[in-house]
């Protein structure tokens, strides 16, 4: 390959210097008339594809005539389309050195049979003879310049390459002889919906992790149609479906956005999301975020900065989504950008682009979110997750760890020995320079905490420090709840349902540095007094307020604390049978009687709170316990902090 890779070299030397002289040749026209016959008998055998046949008689014809151009130009494009990329490049030479000026665009085909062979640094000098000859077709300029803007990418690229090693998916997944391609995974990981190409039709199918291990992927019957389904996101908790639709009935455009919901063990009828998401143009490839409140896809819709753009839409208060917009030239190029995918982070977005300088074909890209809000400059995945193959539809896990894609790297071919080009689907460690942030998950189950029936309770997530909300939805109807929390921030969680108490967690993550074990919750709902008639709780247990803060070793309430208390006013002015007593805690560090006033000073801080948004003192008391009242052991650090807690108890 070096000594190759030196000819090369020499060869495009040799064409900058523009051949100091030409050799004698024949054309189609100046052919002696028996070869010309032969050369006849040849195009059919091209035109009808049987390209072996087509060699033997070309390779005659050019032993009688070396300097044949036309025939030698089209053995060349015979082998470029075999893929038999070294002896194309052979053949353009010889044809150029023959006749330097014969057809400008074989110094294009040259320097694209050149970049297949990896050869890119040779790639460059031939792309700059072709744009000096080519002066008038704009597009293909254009397409030169970016094809030269890969070749130098790759050329530095190939000399640094990152630590890779795909695995390739088990025969549960991959097929044989068919293409499977655009991976999406739940939070947990175990579960992967794929598209699969099976006799020119696209169809979904799925498969779950038993024991760490792929099982026999499946067709999603509920949603498969004699149409194509693919360009898929699934949801993090795995119960919602975006999709891509052609061709159905009623469609915007020839391809559309639908969604689909699992339940009751199958998947609802899709409904077509409709304007402003589709349009009269191609909308495809969805990528919602973890929140379910934004999502990028990809159209051809007008307006745009190339053929196939990016495009952001964010949910609105009523449900509905606002009018995308392009996420502009930074981000989307004169090419296509296609197969978005927002990490959970929400500040990671990964895509495919062939209009970014990069390895060829469609090369992976990533763009983060900056404190602005604005996305930045994408940046090539690297080599050799991307290579001269068309990479595509990436998947990142939730820590950033790993990540699925699908590619035709493979070299699978059929009896003819033609490159079927079929793409299967990988997982490989992705290098640190291209992670995301890190993120954890929580899941768990709202229930009658009584009766333990599922509650279809609302849930929703508060970023403490600024106060607004991250995450808010429904839970599925059996009360199972699934949410995604990028590390980096400190997050309140709250389930609630009409006519019962609420449940509160906290997630302390600014400092945690690895995602290693999700959070599981059993959220139990006390019932509440439906009328002013007396009421007798069920159940006493007291309900703690996770995200109650106070300054260390004080009374004083934490800015943070606003939003829990706020909820707990709210419950208390919508239930007015309802009545508490505020239950103040400590752990053992320290005198028994300090801690005591301690705890009693935090329960009636909680109290006066409650009366300053308006609620009765006659529906209020507090009480102290100091350390008196563990719920963890106060051997341990983290035992204390559970043990230093605010509660209520219904009355």
């Amino acid at each position: 390959m070096r000594y190759y890779h030196h000819f090369l070299l020499g060869f495009s030397l040799l064409l900058l210097a523009n051949f100091a002289f030409s050799q004698s040749y024949t054309t189609r026209t100046t052919l002696n008339p028996k070869l010309q016959k032969q050369f006849e008998k040849v195009r059919v055998h091209v035109d009808a594809k049987a390209f072996a046949e087509a060699k033997t008689g070309l390779n005659k014809i050019l032993q009688e005539d070396p300097n044949f151009i036309d025939g030698i130009i089209l053995l060349a494009n015979i082998l470029y389309d075999e893929q038999d990329y070294l002896q194309a490049i052979k053949s353009y030479q010889t044809a150029l050195q023959l006749v330097p000026d014969y057809q400008t665009r074989l110094y294009y085909q040259l320097a694209l049979a050149q970049m297949r062979a990896d050869d890119f640094e040779g790639a460059i000098p031939t792309w700059d003879q072709f744009l000096q000859r080519e002066k008038k077709n704009t597009d293909v300029i254009q397409r030169a310049k970016r094809n030269r803007a890969d070749a130098v990418f790759a050329a530095e690229a190939i000399k640094k390459p990152l630590p890779f090693q795909p695995e390739k998916l088990p025969a549960s997944i991959n097929s044989p002889d068919q293409a499977e391609f655009l991976p999406s995974v739940s939070a947990d990981g175990q579960t992967m919906v794929f598209s699969r190409l099976i006799q020119g039709q696209e169809d979904f199918f799925v498969s779950t992790k038993k024991d760490g291990i792929w099982q026999a992927a499946a067709p999603m019957v509920a949603l498969n149609t004699p149409f194509n389904e693919a360009g898929h996101c699934l949801s993090a908790d795995g119960k919602t479906l975006y999709f891509t639709g052609c061709n159905q009935a009623k469609s915007l455009g020839g391809c559309d956005i639908y969604v689909s919901y699992f339940q009751d063990s199958t998947w609802t009828q899709p409904l077509n999301l409709g304007a402003p998401i589709n349009s009269g143009a191609w909308e495809s490839l969805p990528s919602v975020s973890a929140s379910g409140r934004v999502m990028i896809f990809a159209s051809d819709r007008s307006g745009g900065q190339g053929g196939r753009d990016l495009w952001l839409s964010r949910l609105l208060p009523d449900g509905k989504w606002a009018v995308p917009r392009n996420l502009g030239q930074r981000v989307n190029s004169s090419g296509d950008e296609q197969a978005p995918f927002l990490h959970p982070d929400g500040t990671t977005l990964y895509f495919m682009s062939n209009g970014h300088p990069g390895m060829g074909g469609f090369d992976l890209y990533l763009s983060r979110l900056d404190s602005t809000g604005n996305w930045g400059t994408p940046q090539n995945l690297g080599y050799p997750i991307n290579t001269r193959a068309n990479e595509g539809a990436l998947a990142v896990s939730l820590d950033g760890s790993l990540a699925w894609f699908s590619t035709d790297v493979e070299d699978t071919r059929n009896a003819e020995g033609i490159k079927l080009g079929l793409s299967d689907i990988y997982q490989f460690a992705l290098p640190e320079t291209d992670r995301p942030k890190m993120v954890t998950f929580t899941r768990g189950k709202v229930f009658d905490l009584n009766t333990k029936a599922p509650l279809g309770a609302e849930i929703e997530v508060v970023e403490l420090a600024s106060k607004k909300t991250f995450y808010k939805a429904k839970v599925a109807d059996d009360g199972t709840f699934l949410v995604c929390l990028p590390l980096g921030q400190n997050y309140a969680l709250n389930a609630s349902y009409p006519g019962y108490t609420f449940y509160s967690a906290n997630f302390a993550l600014v400092e945690v540095r690895n995602a290693d074990q999700a959070h599981e919750l059993s959220a139990g709902l006390q019932a509440l007094p439906q009328s002013d008639a007396p009421f007798v709780p069920a159940d006493k247990t007291p309900i703690v307020l996770r995200n109650v803060f106070f300054e260390t070793a004080s009374a004083t309430l934490r800015s943070e604390s606003a939003p829990e208390l706020d909820r707990l006013a709210d419950l208390l002015q919508q239930n007015p049978a309802l009545r508490i007593q505020i239950n103040g805690h400590t752990d053992n560090v320290g005198k028994d009687a300090d801690n005591l006033k301690l705890s009693e000073l935090r329960a009636k801080a909680v109290y006066t709170y409650l009366l300053s948004k308006g609620i009765a003192a006659q529906r209020l008391s507090y009480k102290g316990f100091g350390e008196s009242q563990p719920i963890a052991d106060n051997a341990t650090e983290e035992g204390k902090k559970e043990n230093r807690r605010t509660e209520f108890v219904v009355q």
